[in-house]
């Protein structure tokens, strides 16, 4: 972690800085959402995500210790931080106010009802009461929270149209896989370290790992064709400025490593591998979502490219 902080500052100390009346006639890069406080954002985004990812892998298995972990990342982990880049707690509430126009609203009342939803499956499976939390029909409705929740952080992104790069058809369904593949392998994790069966969730994770690889490649090569300033963002992460950061920690860390990781227990999961390719995931992706965010650049006013 302390090395992702260390690549972090570094490349925040990178970003251009232009002239005030420059933002009219250049691709200016966003800052609000990454840079200072902006950081407590990308990582409120990430770890509510990935909680929500573990939550909804563990449904298909009935596993509650995986219900536990991921309730409590995205609530306690996620949530503190989420204030954290608020600033001012006792007036968030107020987010809540505006579920019709606002995707930040949305959000909130998304982690709200899983959080409520939730507490009465975690507990009916811990105690045996609630029989109604353990149906198959609280299972459906907790699956599409998950994946509602999952969606949140790149969804919010989405609607920021000024920035071309996040406005991308690929971004949504990048999210979804980015949770569920991270999700699994926090999964797979417990299931070896409680002697339970994982070779069902490792074929999951080679085809997780597959779709993961092909939406990545997708979102770079369709965000190029989007406009003048999506192609600049993109150039930028794996040509340009944030190169670096993109092919050690995305390509190297969160693509590569795994990869050989997934061959090699091909006859079956191992702990020790298994440990380091979710080590390994876990970078990664908190990685790709940071160049992601990091990389948006804003299309100048001044005749922009549609």
């Amino acid at each position: 972690m302390n090395k992702v902080m260390e690549l972090v500052n570094k490349f925040s100390k990178k970003a251009p800085q232009l002239k005030p009346y420059e933002w009219m006639i250049k691709h200016t890069p966003q800052k609000e959402w990454i840079d200072g406080q902006g950081v407590y954002l990308w990582l409120a985004f990430f770890f509510s995500e990935i909680g929500a990812g573990i939550y909804f892998i563990s449904l298909f298995y009935n596993f509650v210790l995986g219900y536990i972990v991921g309730w409590l990342m995205t609530l306690i982990l996620g949530g503190i931080i989420h204030m954290k880049y608020l600033g001012q707690p006792k007036n968030a509430w107020r987010i809540l106010l505006k579920p019709k126009t606002s995707e930040l609203s949305r959000g909130m009342w998304v982690i709200m009802i899983y959080a409520v939803l939730g507490f009465f499956q975690i507990a009916g499976s811990m105690i045996n009461i609630f029989p109604w939390a353990g149906g198959v029909f609280y299972k459906i409705l907790m699956a599409v929270i998950c994946l509602m929740l999952i969606m949140h952080g790149f969804a919010t992104m989405y609607v920021v149209r000024a920035i071309p790069s996040w406005h991308s058809s690929i971004v949504l369904p990048l999210s979804i896989i980015s949770g569920i593949w991270v999700g699994s392998q926090f999964v797979e994790f417990f299931f070896t370290i409680g002697g339970k069966n994982a070779h069902s969730l490792e074929v999951w994770s080679r085809v997780f790992l597959f779709v993961y690889i092909c939406f990545i490649v997708m979102y770079l090569w369709s965000t190029m064709k989007e406009s003048e300033t999506a192609e600049f963002s993109i150039k930028e992460l794996i040509k340009g400025m944030y190169s670096e950061i993109f092919y050690i920690g995305v390509v190297g860390i969160g693509i590569v490593i795994p990869l050989l990781l997934t061959l090699a227990m091909w006859s079956g999961p191992n702990f020790g591998l298994v440990f380091i390719r979710l080590v390994s995931v876990f970078l990664g992706d908190m990685i790709l979502r940071y160049s992601i965010m990091k990389s948006a650049y804003y299309t100048p006013l001044v005749n922009p490219t549609r």
